[in-house]
């Protein structure tokens, strides 16, 4: 599992030139080696549809649907009214309130604090307040 997180890391560095079938292989092969690591979630009413994988310190809000297919980083905060599946977010990553990601790709360190986003297939990167100020890229 960590090697394909390795190699879709490496492959969202080179922003610029994702290819898309590359990254969806990797991660196809990424979530059929999910295990399941619920136990230490947070908040009222999450609701998983596994598999679901969340590294030590994840912090998820109220009222969130994840899955299928979503890896969640170490160090990692998943606020409020979030939907995603077919998704994995690198560690230290804030997630907004009212989100909705799917087939999406969140790169280390990234810090999206604002509300309201619906994204498909697309790479999120960076730090953004507003959605003006997000970094993305479809693939």
């Amino acid at each position: 599992m960590k090697e394909e997180l390795i190699k879709i890391e490496e492959l969202i560095g080179n922003f610029d030139d994702i290819e898309k079938s590359d990254i969806k292989d990797l991660m196809q092969r990424l979530f059929s080696k999910l295990g399941n690591r619920l136990e230490n979630y947070v908040g009222d009413y999450p609701t998983f549809i596994e598999p679901v994988y969340l590294e030590d310190n994840v912090k998820i809000g109220d009222d969130v649907l994840i899955g299928p297919n979503v890896y969640i980083g170490a160090n990692s905060e998943i606020q409020d009214y979030v939907e995603m599946s077919n998704t994995i977010i690198f560690e230290n990553v804030i997630i907004g309130e009212n989100f909705k990601l799917e087939n999406c790709v969140v790169a280390k360190n990234s810090s999206l604090k604002f509300k309201n986003l619906e994204v498909k297939n697309s790479v999120l990167i960076g730090e953004a307040n507003s959605r003006d100020e997000l970094q993305s890229k479809q693939f």
